[in-house]
């Protein structure tokens, strides 16, 4: 018979409520402000410059992961993150991204536009992945316009789409992108590449027949020299079309993250393996064994969240929220075996001697 009776879970359920309000909220947001982007890149395909600018500025004003989140949940940064993967926002960062970055090469020739900062969750990773997930789209669109001006036998703009995206992919090629949807979106970019180049190849092949049917000798251009002279300034070229100084900086932030991932891997797997051994040793009855586990466990994960999660909450989604799970499962398994009751939160948290809480999918699972 168990002791004391079985935990409340009416706490857990208010809370998991406020945060399933909170991301149904979101979602909503999200669902209308991906229509508006969506509404923008077909007007930006279309030169509607005006029409575009004002459905992403209605999108922006549309999806306030802050406003949906609530101040008592946004303060916590492991509940914002959690919350921001949830309802399609991580795409309509991407979307506005590309959209936003669309517009201003067009405009301006440049393909790097600033992040709002309402769309930032405070996690710096996740947002650099988000922005860089929006360039590459916003490569896409490019791939779309240069279609379309081919049509027109714009060669020059052809021309300019893919020194663009060609310059795109050398930035890119200097981060060492991991097994993520950022390097699957990456691995794409050469395609985008190879598809500017046969387009470029053909419409200079129907430029120079073109040529040919009317007379004029192939390459010869109608234009007068003074024009074509004042189209091929350097102000004109693709140099300055991403902002590599940002660039750089998202570069050695993802190399700081990815170093301190490597870390909280490795070191993760020996907690993990610790409260497996412990279970191990309850199963058997010997409580001292499996007592010097659990400390070590505990202490293990103390310093693992104290030098590395802490800085970047992304770290605590993965293998070390797994180890945290683990650890939950072998103290409760371990008040269960030797004082016959179930651990409510509270209680697992003071047997853990964890400086920092366990979150409520750490605790469930």
């Amino acid at each position: 018979h168990l002791t004391g009776g079985p935990p409340s879970f009416s706490g857990l359920a208010a809370e998991l409520e406020q945060v399933q309000a909170a991301g149904r909220r979101l979602q909503e947001a999200t669902s209308s402000g991906r229509r508006l982007v969506f509404l923008a890149s077909a007007k930006l395909q279309r030169s509607d410059f005006a029409g575009a600018r004002a459905a992403l500025d209605a999108a922006l004003a549309s999806v306030s992961p802050k406003v949906a989140a609530g101040d008592a949940l946004w303060t916590d940064r492991e509940l914002r993150l959690r919350l921001s993967e949830v309802g399609g926002f991580a795409h309509f960062v991407s979307g506005y991204i590309s959209c936003r970055g669309f517009l201003s090469f067009l405009e301006g020739g440049v393909l790097t536009p600033e992040m709002p900062e309402s769309l930032r969750i405070g996690v710096e990773d996740v947002d650099d992945e988000r922005y860089l997930s929006g360039i590459i789209d916003a490569a896409r669109e490019l791939e779309r316009y240069a279609v379309n001006r081919g049509q027109a036998l714009d060669l020059a703009s052809i021309h300019i789409c893919l020194r663009t995206v060609q310059s795109l992919e050398q930035a890119l090629m200097q981060f060492d992108f991991r097994n993520s949807d950022v390097r699957r979106r990456f691995d794409g970019v050469k395609y985008v590449v190879k598809k500017l180049e046969t387009v470029a190849y053909e419409v200079d092949l129907a430029q120079k027949r073109a040529a040919i049917a009317s007379g004029r000798a192939p390459g010869e251009n109608d234009e007068p020299p003074a024009k074509r002279a004042k189209a091929e300034t350097p102000e004109s070229r693709t140099s300055m079309a991403l902002d590599i100084p940002a660039l750089n900086s998202i570069k050695e932030r993802y190399d700081h993250f990815d170093a301190m991932r490597e870390q909280t891997l490795k070191r993760s797997r020996d907690v993990i393996k610790a409260a497996k051994n412990a279970i191990f040793a309850l199963q058997r009855e010997d409580f001292k064994k499996a007592d010097t586990m659990l400390n070590q466990c505990s202490k293990d994960a103390g310093s693992i969240f104290k030098e590395l999660v802490a800085r970047s909450p992304s770290h605590r989604c993965g293998l070390f929220g797994a180890a945290l799970e683990e650890l939950a499962e072998a103290l409760a398994f371990r008040a269960f075996r030797r004082e016959r009751r179930l651990l409510g939160r509270t209680e697992l948290q003071e047997a853990s001697g964890l400086p920092f809480p366990f979150t409520l999918p750490e605790y469930l699972g």
